[in-house]
């Protein structure tokens, strides 16, 4: 049989041409394989989360009935602001060589690094809206790279949130490694309801909105205003459904 020898032309152009499908399949495969590490942290966390609220329920009688009374309490009532404290410190407790964080803005700088994190929307394009509602003097990490704040008494009382590396690595974003769970009277974990009620700096420099405020808990692409676009992402990154389009995939069509 006789053998085709090739032109050093035709090998490079051979060459080339496998570069160049090397070059725009390298992207996908490094995306496809952080999505994937994201999505197996938020399981991880989501199944953590579950067992220690089942364990507290056990152990304690009731997690809702004990600790949090209230959904939200415009007041910051005194005592609801320590049943907050006896949560955290109880739920601290399930966790081997868990950290809880007293410091000044804590479900920021608990990371060991002197840099405060910045959370983004789902979409990338603002700062999340966490300042007013997370108690910012307490947060748990854990020996596994999590981290656990809690919603603060008179905006989100009900609520957890789960950053599934923690603080110190990244993208720090809602709906990619930090999620929102609320815990309802019946003790049940939920997922944050797409309602309104949203605070005067829920959204910014957005004219058509005409100063309205819109809803808190959004997830989705067309939420480009709202600094709380992220907050609703828990039921969708669960079901592995994309809010924009549920015949796709939520992690393997994060937006960029």
């Amino acid at each position: 049989m006789k053998i085709k020898a090739f032109t050093l032309a035709e090998v490079l152009i051979t060459l080339g041409i496998i570069g160049i499908v090397a070059a725009m399949t390298l992207p996908t495969i490094i995306n496809d394989h952080k999505a994937k590490e994201l999505q197996t942290r938020f399981k991880k966390a989501y199944s953590i989360l579950s067992n220690v609220h089942q364990r507290m329920i056990n152990d304690y009688g009731g997690v809702y009935s004990i600790f949090i009374k209230k959904d939200l309490d415009i007041d910051s009532n005194s005592s609801l602001i320590s049943k907050k404290y006896e949560q955290i410190e109880a739920f601290s407790k399930y966790f081997n060589d868990a950290k809880v964080c007293e410091y000044s803005n804590s479900y920021l700088s608990c990371s060991g690094k002197t840099k405060l994190a910045i959370y983004k929307t789902y979409t990338g394009n603002k700062n999340a809206r966490l300042d007013c509602d997370v108690i910012s003097d307490r947060a748990i990490n854990t020996s596994d790279g999590m981290s656990f704040f809690f919603g603060s008494v008179n905006s989100r009382n009900a609520r957890v949130y789960i950053d599934t590396n923690g603080t110190a690595t990244g993208p720090n974003r809602l709906g990619f490694d930090l999620f929102a769970f609320d815990i309802d009277k019946n003790d049940k974990i939920v997922f944050p309801q797409n309602i309104g009620g949203g605070s005067a700096g829920a959204y910014e420099d957005d004219e058509e909105l005409g100063g309205i405020v819109g809803a808190v808990n959004v997830c989705s692409l067309s939420e480009q205003a709202s600094r709380y676009n992220g907050f609703g992402c828990s039921e969708f990154a669960l079901l592995d459904k994309n809010p924009d389009n549920q015949n796709l995939s939520y992690w393997k069509n994060l937006p960029k």
